[in-house]
């Protein structure tokens, strides 16, 4: 009798220890939908999304993190920044996200989309890693600007994954 009750209260602290730890990045648990028929899946859409970051930059990087939240690393709201690191990333909720609008830069024609926050979750996105001190910008933002290629079907695969995760991204719309 007392070996049951050991090793019932082993399971119980390693079943404990499982559910506190993290999940890992990129977790299937924060695939609320299913993909539809003729759709990429939830892990497909991630793997595109960060190629088309690292296309243009190899050391960028796109993935969901350990909280379910879509994160990028990179030249990300570079108009934030006078100085660019690597060492922060920029995060924001798929349930947050208002709309997605494809960027088109005539300058140096390296194209972006940006991610806005719903007018109910302003300044929702927000920088996560080590202090900057070159850096003297806020650490939250109303949007996230990404340089990625190809930008427009970056775009849908951002809408694409913003619906897997449970949310909608909204047109805009004229005000009534």
């Amino acid at each position: 009798m007392r070996t049951k009750s050991a090793i019932q209260a082993v399971a119980a602290v390693i079943l404990a220890a499982a559910c506190a730890a993290p999940l890992p990045i990129n977790s299937v648990a924060f695939e609320k939908r299913a993909a539809l028929p003729g759709q990429p899946g939830y892990l497909e859409t991630i793997k595109y999304i960060d190629d088309g970051v690292k296309y243009i930059d190899p050391s960028s990087e796109f993935f969901i993190s350990f909280d379910g939240e879509m994160c990028f690393r990179g030249l990300v709201n570079r108009q934030l920044a006078t100085f660019e690191t690597y060492a922060n990333y920029w995060c924001i909720n798929p349930l947050a996200v208002n709309n997605v609008d494809p960027v088109q830069n005539n300058v140096s024609h390296v194209n972006e989309v940006r991610l806005w926050c719903a007018h109910a979750a302003p300044q929702c996105a927000h920088r996560v890693g080590y202090t900057n001190y070159l850096d003297t910008g806020p650490g939250q933002a109303n949007s996230i600007v990404v340089q990625i290629t190809p930008y427009q079907p970056e775009r849908a695969a951002l809408e694409h994954l913003v619906y897997l995760m449970g949310g909608s991204v909204r047109e805009a719309a004229s005000l009534p």
